[in-house]
Order: structure tokens, then C-alpha cells, then sequence
């Protein structure tokens, strides 16, 4: 669910917040300031189907600092504060979102170290276009820590490769990602923290690496902009020889094309997800946006099947997501969307929300 609003996919490699603030410049550093504050209210997490709100706020740093007239030394830090949390306790809970620090070489590519998205988001960026919902056929985890990845952005084409490794021996909280019996069902904000693999059984398997690929072109076409993806994306698991459970796998790819002509956006994504001997799947999602003014309407339709090799339903994701939005101006929003689920068990969403950057 991003919370930017894009008129079209392009490689985004070195921009930051149109809304950031340079706090701090000389002749070879700078460090800008971002952030935003919102607040949203409805139906919004699918294990509590009562009415309920959240505060939020978001607050980055983006620094660089220039080694010679080739290389910059990049940093990026980013948090969230959720006010009023879902946990048992019901504090506040804070997430570090981005935390890397990196080169840049000729500004055109990036080699970075630490906490950033990952290469398969080129590929959910295409429809994952909603405030509050939509992207809810991809299962990847979408900032991992410890990733080394370098990125190349020039001449429309837009390169993307990144390996993580999984700190599973490390003792402590953020050394392992745990497997999430519930296909599908997780929050792209949360950053992933559970990778949803089905497995043999609930066993407790930690993340051994991951490692990704994507490539993006995007050119003109005709009167308007076109951009077409290719991704594919790879999560390593150890088994727990407890439980007579081997390594497990996660592998995903997929292919999307955008078109964008004045106000208006659309893209189409497939895929296809294996996990290991359990559960294949083939996904698909299509969004379309028409901005007026400063009107913004939003449709999309996510769509996951997996194979016959299932216990339960076969359609892990079916479900139509429709939203409306209204700027004030470039910083403040106010929208609202809604969520059709037609999956088995599903239940209707909505949200409401209002949200300020700077």
C-alpha cells in the first residue's frame, strides 16, 4: 500500500520527498529533512473487523556527501511511529523503514549497505498505487535488512539487483524472518517481518538470505508514457530438524506493463509464486487512475490462485478495491477507499484517512 502518489513508474533511484527540506549544505554534503503525519480511521486489518483509527507519523533523513567529482557518499534514514498499536500491550510501536548507507557513481548508479527496498518492489510499484489498501497479491517482503544492493538508472532503463542475508544465528529480535502459515495475509507496512510461506506443518523456520533481480524500461508512447517490468525474487529458509522439516524455498517472478496519457494510469501485473513442495500459485493485478484537478479516482483488481496441491481454498486473493481522493494542495490529502473481498471467509474493508507531508 504506498503512500505516494505516482503518475507513472520511473525510476525513482535518487529522488527523495518533493516536500523534503535541506537542513544542512556546503560544498560537498547536504542533509534534507521529510516527513509526513496521518491519521486514518475504518475497518482496515483484516483480524479485527471493528470500526477503529490510527494515528501516524513518518520522519526521514536523506544525506550525501561528496567524495570526488564521480562518487558521493549516500545515507538514508527513515521511522514510523504508530500510535495506538494492535499489539497485546496497545503502546505505540516505532519501525525503522530505511536505514542504509551507500555510494552513488556518476549519478546514474548505487551501491548501497543496510535496510532498503527490495528489487521485486519495481514490480508492485506498478499497481501498489492505494493509500490504505491494494498489493495484496505479492508476498514479498519489501524492505529486508542487511541488503547489500546496487541499482542503475539512465536513459529510461531502470536495474535492480539485492542480496540479503537472514542473521539467523544472531540472538536477537530482528535476526530472522518467521514463516506465516496465512498466504497473503500480511501488511507490506510492517516491512514483511513475517514472509508468508506455507510449510509442512507450523514450524518456526528463520530466514537464511534472499536475493533479487528486477529491470524496468520506460519510453514514450504515442502521446503518452509506457513502462514495462520483469521481476523475480528468491527467500531461503532453514528447516527446524525438531519438527522433521527441511529447508524451504520462496520463489517468485513476475512481468507488468503501465501506460500513462495525461490524467490518467494503468498497469497489469502477472506472476507466479513456488514454494518449496507446497503451494504454487499465479497471481494477477490491475489498477487504473484518472486524476482531474484535484480529484484522484482509483480502481483495482487483485487476484492469487494456487495450484491443486492445497488444503482449503484454491483463491487465496480475490478481491476489487475502489478509492477516492482529494488534494488540498501538494502536501495535504484526504481520501477514502474501499475494499470488495470475494474470497472464502473475506470480509469488506474500508478506510478514511487524512494526510499531511513536508
Amino acid at each position: 500500500m504506498k503512500k505516494t502518489i505516482l503518475a507513472l513508474t520511473i525510476p525513482a533511484l535518487f529522488a527523495t520527498s518533493a516536500s523534503a527540506v535541506t537542513v544542512y549544505s556546503d560544498d560537498s554534503s547536504a542533509v534534507d529533512v521529510y516527513g509526513r503525519i496521518q491519521y486514518e480511521a475504518g475497518e482496515i486489518r483484516k483480524s479485527d473487523e471493528k470500526f477503529g483509527g490510527e494515528g501516524e507519523a513518518r520522519l526521514g533523513i536523506n544525506a550525501k556527501y561528496n567524495l570526488n567529482q564521480d562518487v558521493d557518499l549516500i545515507g538514508k534514514l527513515e521511522w514510523q511511529v504508530t500510535a495506538e498499536s494492535d499489539n497485546a500491550t496497545g503502546s505505540d510501536s516505532i519501525d525503522a523503514r530505511y536505514a542504509y548507507l551507500g555510494f552513488r557513481f556518476q549519478d546514474t548508479t548505487e551501491l548501497t549497505f543496510g535496510k532498503s527496498e527490495t528489487p521485486f518492489a519495481q514490480l508492485s510499484d506498478y499497481t501498489d498505487q492505494f493509500n490504505a489498501f491494494g498489493a495484496a497479491a505479492y508476498d514479498h517482503n519489501w524492505r529486508p535488512d542487511d541488503q547489500i544492493r546496487v541499482a542503475y538508472a539512465a536513459n529510461g532503463f531502470d536495474l535492480r539487483a539485492g542480496y540479503a542475508f537472514g542473521d539467523a544465528n544472531r540472538n536477537d529480535s530482528f535476526g530472522s524472518r518467521t514463516v506465516d502459515v496465512d498466504l497473503g495475509e500480511f501488511d507490506p507496512d510492517l516491512d514483511g517481518l513475517t514472509v508468508p510461506v506455507v510449510v509442512d506443518g507450523a514450524a518456526d523456520l528463520k530466514q537464511k538470505n534472499q536475493y533479487a533481480l528486477s529491470a524496468g524500461y520506460n519510453f514514450a508512447a504515442g502521446p503518452g508514457d509506457a513502462g514495462v517490468v520483469a521481476a523475480y525474487e528468491r527467500v531461503n529458509f532453514d528447516g527446524n530438524p525438531a519438527l522433521n522439516v527441511k529447508d524451504q524455498e520462496l520463489d517468485k517472478w513476475g512481468l507488468g506493463v503501465n501506460y500513462a496519457l495525461d490524467g490518467f494510469y494503468g498497469a497489469v501485473v502477472y506472476g507466479q509464486s513456488e514454494q518449496s513442495n507446497t503451494v504454487d500459485a499465479d497471481f494477477w493485478e490491475a489498477y487504473g487512475s484518472y486524476n482531474v484537478d484535484a480529484w484522484t479516482v482509483r480502481a483495482a483488481f487483485n487476484f492469487k490462485k494456487a495450484d491443486a496441491n492445497i488444503v482449503g481454498p484454491r483463491v487465496l486473493v480475490e478481491e476489487y478495491v475502489l478509492g477516492a481522493q482529494y488534494a488540498f494542495n501538494a502536501k495535504t490529502k484526504m481520501y477514502a477507499e474501499y475494499v470488495i473481498d470475494e474470497a472464502k471467509d473475506g470480509e469488506d474493508q474500508y478506510a478514511l484517512g487524512l494526510q499531511y507531508n513536508f
